[in-house]
């Protein structure tokens, strides 16, 4: 099981050049976690660079997965991870989600660098 951050699905979605280290991530929807912040942040992106329709049926593809609940442990935990590593809010707590859930979080975002239980994509330099 993994959480894939929000830069993994818009990276595949628009075939970047991580798309296809992001994809081998996104085979197994049934195996990856989505906190209900990545939903919303992949559909308001997808929304405003594809349209609607293009927007829901990225919905369609994440409805797959298995959402995770926005709830106080998560918030409370969110808030000492922001403390303690310097996360925006969003950031905290997609990684909250992940470390509650036990699984590891993949991401293209470097502000989780070194950070416990992620996997950062990067280019090859």
């Amino acid at each position: 099981m993994n959480v894939l951050d929000s830069s993994v699905w818009i990276e595949h979605l628009v075939d970047g050049p991580l798309a296809a280290r992001c994809a081998s991530y996104l085979v197994a929807e049934r195996g990856i976690i989505t906190p209900v912040q990545v939903l919303y942040e992949v559909y308001r992106w997808t929304l405003r660079h594809a349209g609607e329709r293009a927007a829901m049926e990225v919905v369609g593809h994440m409805e797959c997965t298995r959402f995770a609940p926005a709830d106080v442990t998560t918030a409370v935990i969110a808030v000492q991870f922001s403390a303690a590593h310097g996360l925006a809010a969003a950031d905290a707590v997609i990684y909250a989600t992940a470390r509650l859930e036990r699984c590891e979080l993949v991401t293209l975002d470097a502000d989780f660098r070194g950070l416990l239980g992620v996997v950062l994509i990067e280019a090859d330099a």
